[in-house]
């Protein structure tokens, strides 16, 4: 499928129909909630030069400055104020729309983890500082996001409380509700035993890490069988023990850990889980995919430039989280579905054609005919 095809799951009936139901376009005369969407997934996809002043530029090459009346300040006023639901709703429905197109079932295992951006407290106003030194300048956000073949979750935070996984991690992944037999992977982020407790009487299965010197007490020890190794591991044992909390209180509920050790380095893994019907290398091995969301916030850093704020707002940073994980999901699905192993040419050809599209909008916005100014092009390049 081509790029045009990718992007024609996303219609602008579709956007027409999430501008009216939002309101977003209510106070708006020039940078309506599309033409703003498709700027903004412009910037995004180009990468080196991820900027309003590029927006400003696209934009003003289909008409007179003085006619378009669009400026850096408004656009970053615009991205200030806009109605952040009509760009999560469209997240949304792209996790919807993008998920048949991939070939497996995306929700089996979901990987889980928290990405942070840190900027001087002089430029950011938002978000949360860390304690002594020179955290004290900094201003942090925190992006935690739930990932299966594409990004199906995500939450934004600023707040204190969010420093710690237990909260910010196990808030993610409690609002975003997945299949029932979906295992849900994350590190050692959350180590609250009360919160194994709740997951494991409500049937919410995870796999996950522990501290290597964490208290626990063996019930039962399970037999290993005939496969004890990957190509990575040694596994030692496989029990059902109880967890002991910081404060030295049983859990409630006994859950299911697997001991390894690293071949390489001779490290001792501990591994928790909740799910009692896998063998134990099937447990390492679902743990050993969590890389993978590793390797995603690692794309969306390098190739989407994720990390570079082109609006300090908290409401422009939230549009464009969900502006980036669009983008994703749209390359993804175009690599998936062309059998295609890197990202660079392929991201090229799909900016070229979202350009283009961006611009026979603004174009019939303004009043004019796309087909001539594309006949225009052609004679110039013949």
């Amino acid at each position: 499928m081509n790029a045009k095809g990718i992007l024609s799951l996303l219609p602008d009936e579709l956007l027409a129909e999430l501008a009216a139901d939002t309101n977003v376009d209510y106070y708006a005369k020039k940078l309506k909630g599309k033409i703003l969407f498709k700027l903004l997934l412009s910037s995004v996809l180009s990468h080196k030069d991820n900027s309003l002043r590029r927006m400003e530029a696209l934009y003003e090459s289909v008409g007179d400055k003085d006619e378009s009346g669009i400026s850096i300040s408004s656009l970053s006023e615009r991205l200030s104020k806009i109605n952040v639901v009509f760009f999560k709703r469209l997240y949304t429905k792209s996790v919807e729309l993008y998920a048949p197109l991939l070939d497996t079932d995306i929700e089996d295992v979901i990987r889980y983890d928290s990405t942070i951006v840190s900027l001087s407290s002089k430029l950011l106003h938002t978000g949360y500082q860390l304690k002594g030194g020179d955290a004290a300048h900094v201003r942090q956000l925190k992006f935690t996001i739930g990932h299966s073949t594409i990004p199906l979750a995500a939450d934004f935070y600023t707040e204190q409380k969010n420093t710690s996984e237990n909260v910010a991690l196990r808030e993610t992944i409690d609002e975003h509700p997945t299949h029932q037999q979906t295992i849900r992977v994350f590190d050692r982020g959350i180590t609250a035993r009360k919160t194994y407790d709740e997951w494991t009487s409500k049937g919410v299965l995870f796999v996950s890490r522990i501290n290597t010197k964490s208290k626990l007490e063996v019930i039962k020890r399970y037999e290993l069988g005939s496969q004890k190794e990957t190509a990575s591991l040694i596994v030692n044992s496989d029990e059902l023990v109880y967890l002991f909390g910081d404060k030295g209180k049983k859990s409630g509920v006994p859950l299911r850990c697997i001991k390894a050790i690293q071949k390489d380095s001779q490290e001792e893994l501990v591994f928790i889980t909740n799910k009692m019907d896998l063998s134990a290398i099937e447990i390492t091995q679902i743990y050993k995919s969590r890389w993978e969301i590793e390797v995603f916030f690692k794309f969306i850093k390098q190739e989407l430039n994720f990390s570079h704020l082109i609006n300090r707002s908290a409401n422009g940073i939230e549009v464009m989280l969900y502006i980036t994980l669009i983008a994703s999901i749209l390359l993804i699905a175009y690599k998936h579905s062309n059998k295609l192993k890197g990202y660079k040419i392929m991201k090229q050809k799909f900016l070229q054609e979202l350009e283009w599209e961006t611009i026979k909008d603004i174009v019939i916005y303004c009043g004019g005919d796309p087909e001539k100014m594309q006949e225009m092009n052609h004679r110039r390049v013949t």
